[in-house]
């Protein structure tokens, strides 16, 4: 696969960033959204917080993906102060282990990572590759994004929240989306800064995940497409030409197909050919 020069000239000279989605996580054992949500709606019905008929109506919602954001607002809810617990525990798992793949992107030459997953396994890839475990910030810490910014310290940015430690903080809903991060004037700055100044690799990232669309429609909202160039590696599968025209005219996002086969192994070729540019 051929690398855009843009690519390559955004990593030579410091400005590339990378984002990742939550089908880093999935390989990783995690559940995709679906089935995250339908984990939730059992759950409720488990502990009594909804009946048999609200259990079936809420998994005939989930098979549309476009209702995933409805869904998950019922279900925060419903669950109210169990929904932090369940979250932790499911995405703050001791047992989760980073892939070998999550392992190599860690190691690429980057300003910061920014992900929309709540689990610990970019802290846990550094870990294991540099025996350090980064401090991962979140839209609760603009000022100490920005001093990473002006001291050019890498970071982790957890701009959805992080299950391990702040559960009850995690972004969930579209209204979580309008109370908080539009609330957090210095984190809209934060994000303007970094999508406004380097070119970012969107690795994991789905067309289905909510949380994606979430970030994408606020960048949208900020930029007006006027952002620099950005890229992402997204299944051949999993989207069509007239989607990847939108991701390139609504987010400035150049999308570069891969095929599937061999376990996903061409992400694992895509990562090694960025490594070995000098």
């Amino acid at each position: 696969m051929t690398l855009p020069p843009k690519l390559v000239e955004s990593y030579k000279n410091g400005s590339f960033g990378i984002y990742i989605g939550a089908g880093m996580s999935r390989a990783a054992g995690l559940p995709d959204w679906k089935t995250f949500l339908g984990e939730l709606i059992d759950f409720a019905k488990d502990n009594n917080f909804v009946d048999t008929g609200k259990q079936a109506e809420l998994h005939s919602l989930i098979s549309i993906p476009s209702n995933y954001l409805l869904v998950a607002e019922e279900l925060k809810d419903i669950l109210a102060s169990d929904l932090p617990k369940y979250i932790k525990q499911k995405f703050d798992d001791k047992k989760l282990k980073p892939t070998d793949t999550l392992c190599n992107i860690v190691q690429l030459n980057h300003k910061f990572i920014i992900t929309t997953n709540y689990d610990t396994l970019i802290e846990k890839a550094y870990a294991k590759v540099y025996s350090d475990i980064p401090n991962p910030l979140t839209y609760k810490n603009a000022s100490a994004i920005n001093y990473n910014i002006l001291n050019n310290q890498e970071f982790i940015l957890k701009a959805h929240g992080d299950a391990k430690s702040s559960p009850n903080e995690i972004i969930l809903t579209e209204k979580d989306y309008r109370n908080i991060i539009f609330k957090e004037k210095g984190y809209q700055s934060v994000l303007h800064v970094l999508f406004s100044t380097c070119n970012i690799l969107f690795l994991g990232a789905s067309l289905q995940d909510p949380e994606l669309k979430l970030l994408l429609g606020y960048i949208h909202n900020i930029f007006h497409g006027g952002s620099p160039d950005h890229f992402a590696l997204i299944n051949k599968d999993q989207i069509t030409q007239t989607e990847k025209d939108r991701w390139r005219k609504d987010y400035n996002i150049n999308v570069l197909t891969y095929d599937p086969v061999d376990n996903h192994k061409q992400i694992d070729d895509f990562i090694a050919e960025i490594k070995a540019i000098s």
